[in-house]
């Protein structure tokens, strides 16, 4: 038994100290009731006394006056005879007066005072005295207001008068009001009591729990009289003095945890520079206070940055660094950036980079930095420029003899007919040949602007137009008698910043194909024009029920000079593909599901396209 008593907790005893509190509180709670109930008794006799003591006073100052009249000369109107008696009237304050025959019926009016006009025609039988001679009563439902009256009974009749019972009905009132607040507060204050004894012994409990649920991790001391004679408080002290100890130990322990932990950190901090300057990019890393904590020197060299930058608010570093600092803020909110792509100088041959931005963040989702990996690019976009001017240099070599081949063409024509226009001397011959003539003279200024538009850089002046009117104008302008053109446009107007000359342009040689290609369907010509939203784009499907277009020539359309017609030049289409091209958009071809045949497709930003910009 001695050696199990020194591990096991001391048993609780009474809880004395918890006990001793609830006695007090319990004794002072009642002791404010009964003197609650003491002021309450008084008032309510006090407000009594005060009533009764108004009423005798008031029926003292009608004795006076009816005294007064009993002196008077009978049958003659004491109030108008007897100028005393207005006078006793109006000092004791009187509202009305009235005197009535034994029979209850009314005889003279005091007509000086207020509420004359008020006074009962005869005296109502509730209203007779009693065997005492005299009546007093508040009426509180008086029309008047709260008024006390009183009667007496004379030799001759019966004296009325009226007075202002404010004060009594004050009196009463409030000994109403009391008599309910008091219990009110009474009880209200028996109700806020017992939660808060609960309140009060509830973290006292806790405290005591606590205390038992440590003794059985922490060691106990010896249990000997003392303690066992201890209440739950004293208990829980000297058990929290123990855990004290016990922290202690468990703090030198942790401490020494977090020693070797910060040599982990700082071997992983080692780390972590190393790789940041082993890697062959820039590498910039920010903290989660938007710190520059580390730089690489390549980062350094791309941005023309000192070392002296590290260690500074990144918005001070890069803040003439546009698309750095938007990818900064991205990243803090939980957002990447992934290949954006950017100009370090305003010179065209300036450095090109390449921008990543991820955010850093723990396993919690804690937001702890940012990483930024920068690619310098310059080399592979000059070879990207010099690529595609070569590819231009070739196709437009290729578009050259094209162009040379319609001319050849045409010149050929042309000179036959002006040999034939020279020998001929028929009029009507004469004017076929040269009619023959400007056809094809118009047709080489055509091929001519078309290579034009085509060839050289255009500047476009964009301005907002409806681009539902443009379509609809369009529509209206083609020769549709024979066909079927229907259009689908969305239920609100479209407004975008184009160039409506150009766009018209592109949507005539759309319009114009499908019609044609529409013509060899022998069961009639159907077009479809549908303009749909999506994203940040505008659609515009031009769609018929011709044959088609197969789908190994469905990416030779928009080559120049490539054509499937006989007739054709090959540039309506690429003259469409450069078109969408300035307004930043696209086009392509593809079989139609509606109506069978083929279907373009012209794709428009819904922001419009920089027209400084050459393409």
């Amino acid at each position: 038994m001695s050696g199990t008593g020194a591990s096991r907790p001391v048993p609780a005893s009474p809880r004395r100290f918890e006990r001793e509190v609830r006695n007090f509180i319990i004794g002072g709670l009642l002791f404010l009731l009964f003197l609650a109930g003491v002021l309450l008794v008084a008032y309510r006799n006090l407000a009594e006394f005060s009533e009764r003591e108004a009423l005798d006073r008031l029926v003292a100052s009608t004795r006076v006056v009816a005294e007064r009249v009993e002196t008077g000369r009978p049958g003659a109107d004491p109030f108008t005879e007897d100028p005393r008696i207005s006078l006793l009237l109006r000092a004791a304050g009187a509202r009305q007066a009235s005197l009535y025959e034994p029979g209850g019926a009314r005889q003279f009016v005091a007509g000086t005072l207020p509420d004359a006009s008020r006074s009962p025609a005869s005296l109502p039988a509730p209203e007779v005295p009693d065997a005492s001679g005299v009546k007093a009563w508040l009426d509180e439902k008086d029309s008047g207001g709260p008024n006390v009256f009183v009667v007496l009974r004379l030799s001759g009749g019966y004296l009325r008068t009226g007075f202002e019972g404010g004060a009594v009905h004050f009196v009463r009132r409030s000994s109403a009001v009391f008599s309910l607040v008091v219990p009110a507060a009474a009880l209200l204050l028996v109700l806020l009591v017992v939660p808060f004894l609960r309140r009060l012994f509830r973290p006292l409990d806790a405290l005591a729990e606590t205390a038992r649920d440590a003794g059985q991790v922490i060691p106990s001391l010896p249990a000997d009289a003392n303690a066992r004679r201890a209440d739950e408080a004293e208990q829980a002290i000297a058990t929290f003095g123990r855990v004290v100890v016990e922290l202690r130990r468990k703090t030198e322990e942790l401490e020494e945890l977090r020693r070797r932990e910060k040599e982990r950190a700082d071997a992983l901090q080692v780390t972590a520079e190393t790789l940041v300057r082993s890697h062959p990019g820039g590498l910039l890393v920010i903290d989660a206070a938007g710190v520059l904590a580390e730089a690489n020197v390549p980062a350094l060299d791309m941005l023309a940055l000192a070392k002296e930058a590290v260690s500074r608010r990144a918005g001070d570093v890069f803040a003439r660094f546009p698309a750095i600092g938007k990818a900064l803020e991205e990243a803090a909110s939980g957002k990447p950036t992934l290949g954006l792509e950017f100009t370090l100088a305003d010179s065209t041959w300036g450095r090109q980079v390449v921008l990543t931005a991820v955010p850093v963040v723990d396993k919690t989702g804690r937001y702890l930095g940012s990483l930024i990996f920068l690619e310098d690019r310059t080399a592979t976009r000059r070879l990207e420029r010099e690529l595609s001017l070569k590819r231009e240099l070739a196709s437009l070599g290729e578009m050259s003899a094209g162009i040379a081949h319609e001319f050849r063409n045409s010149t050929a024509t042309i000179l036959g007919y002006a040999r034939l226009a020279s020998q001929t001397k028929d009029a009507p011959a004469l004017s076929r040949y040269l009619e023959a003539i400007r056809k094809e003279g118009d047709h080489i200024a055509r091929v001519t602007g078309d290579f034009l538009l085509f060839a050289r850089p255009e500047r476009m002046h964009p301005e907002p137009s409806d681009l539902s009117a443009l379509i609809r104008e369009v529509i209206e302008e083609q020769d549709t008698t024979d066909s079927q053109i229907r259009l689908e446009l969305p239920a609100s107007p479209l407004t975008l910043p184009l160039d409506a000359a150009l766009l018209r342009r592109s949507l005539v040689n759309l319009l114009k194909n499908a019609v044609e290609a529409a013509s060899e369907n022998p069961q009639g010509l159907s077009v479809l024009v549908k303009v749909e939203t999506r994203n940040e784009s505008v659609e515009i499907a031009v769609e018929d029920n011709g044959p088609g277009i197969p789908r190994e020539n469905q990416r030779k359309l928009f080559v120049p000079f490539y054509s499937t017609k006989e007739s054709g030049t090959g540039l309506g289409l690429a003259l469409v593909a450069k078109i969408a091209a300035l307004h930043g958009g696209s086009v392509v071809a593809e079989s139609s599901q509606e109506l069978g045949g083929a279907r373009f497709v012209l794709k428009l930003p819904l922001t419009g396209q920089d027209p400084s910009s050459p393409k």
